[in-house]
């Protein structure tokens, strides 16, 4: 008897998942990309489960997010509702979109503590502490900034913090800092790193995929702590 299996992976487009899928003789019933967030649906039999899911997590190694539906923020809570953590966000670029995320999973106010929009730098300088030589060094839109923007959350219980700055265009961008530029601050209460991102698309695009990055990159630390700062999406 056939069983269908479903496993959420991140970091690919469907161009790139169906190809890797094909060159490991894998046939999915169903892929579906969303900006990077893959669905992929396969079918075997009972016994050939687990070799198959260990040939899925082979083919995406450290992207495989989950197994069976759901999404990447009801993924991130139940991990720290797991171990009774909490969780805060500051969002420029992406505006809320983190937050909205969250919240649209009943039972989030038990890890979720507050999301901030910090879009201007007067905002990210009140409201989140970011240092004023900090913005003026190296501007708002740089690993420096997100790291100080997430690292400003961590109070009153806050155990993660998760930051989004960059230049989501269609204007705005330079050839030192282009359009799609994007850097996601992730704290803990032992360090804070910052990745570096370079996405492409819409406007909307480019916020969904910041906003869905930070989600997993989340996610990576909470599973594994690493050092993000040599990382760099694309």
């Amino acid at each position: 008897m056939l069983e269908k299996m479903i496993f959420k992976v991140f970091g690919s487009t469907e161009q790139e998942v169906r190809k890797a899928l094909s060159d490991a003789g894998i046939t999915p019933l169903l892929v579906e990309v969303d900006c990077l967030d893959a669905k992929i649906v396969v079918t075997c039999e009972d016994r050939q489960k687990d070799d198959l899911a260990v040939r899925i997590y082979g083919v995406f190694p450290g992207c495989v997010y989950r197994e069976g539906e759901g999404t990447l923020a009801e993924t991130v809570l139940e991990r720290l509702r797991l171990y009774d953590q909490t969780l805060s966000v500051a969002e420029s670029l992406t505006g809320g979109m983190i937050a909205s995320a969250l919240v649209d999973v009943p039972g989030c106010s038990e890890c979720f503590m507050e999301g901030i929009v910090s879009y201007s730098n007067q905002a990210k300088i009140s409201r989140l502490g970011v240092n004023r030589a900090t913005l003026n060094t190296f501007g708002a839109v740089s690993k420096q900034v997100a790291c100080q923007m997430a690292s400003g959350l961590l109070r009153e219980g806050v155990n993660y913090a998760v930051s989004t700055t960059g230049i989501a265009g269609p204007g705005g961008g330079s050839e030192e800092k282009p359009v799609g530029l994007v850097y996601i601050g992730v704290a803990d209460e032992v360090k804070c790193s910052a990745t570096e991102c370079r996405f492409e698309g819409s406007r909307e695009e480019i916020r969904r995929l910041s906003a869905n990055t930070a989600l997993f990159l989340l996610w990576k630390r909470l599973v594994k702590p690493i050092d993000f700062d040599s990382m760099v999406i694309e």
